[in-house]
């Protein structure tokens, strides 16, 4: 009762096979994967931006405003943290497009205060003292000089 032996290719046998058949192509690979590794995550950030400036329209300041009141109206009895108050475009621009996809951000028309000006706020709070709590903020709103004042949202709708 013998047993057959089935010969097992050598070391050095399957090391040169595979450097035959998949070497190339993994040192191809490899190249690849280096040549994105070395690339500066500045260049990478930069050519994404410069990409996204090109098909980003300028933002609509009474459109994001007439959006956010409207859902911002849905907690008539709730409490927001005002940051400011901006009538220039050139410094509520920036603020709008960095926020604009946060649900906590509101951008709200100031009638009172004059034609082009806007409420920059923060949050829907059950409370004053649950809004007054602090907490951080995103940098463009933690660059503003004020932490914000709570107030009430029936206050802050135009």
């Amino acid at each position: 009762m013998g047993r057959t032996k089935t010969a097992q290719p050598s070391v050095a046998r399957t090391a040169a096979r595979w450097w035959t058949v998949g070497g190339p192509v993994a040192v191809v690979v490899s190249m690849l994967f280096l040549g994105i590794a070395l690339r500066t995550p500045v260049d990478g950030a930069q050519a994404l931006r410069q990409e996204s400036d090109r098909h980003r329209a300028p933002i609509d300041l009474a459109v994001t405003a007439a959006e956010d009141a409207a859902r911002l109206a849905r907690h008539p009895d709730a409490w927001t943290l005002q940051f400011m108050v901006g009538c220039k475009r050139e410094s509520l621009e920036p603020i709008a497009e960095a926020l604009d996809a946060q649900p906590n951000f509101f951008l709200l028309d100031s009638p009172d205060t004059g034609e082009g000006c806007y409420r920059v706020c923060w949050g829907v709070f059950a409370s004053k003292p649950e809004a007054e709590v602090r907490r951080p903020f995103p940098d463009v709103l933690s660059d503003i000089d004020t932490m914000g004042w709570a107030r009430p949202v029936g206050e802050v709708l135009p």
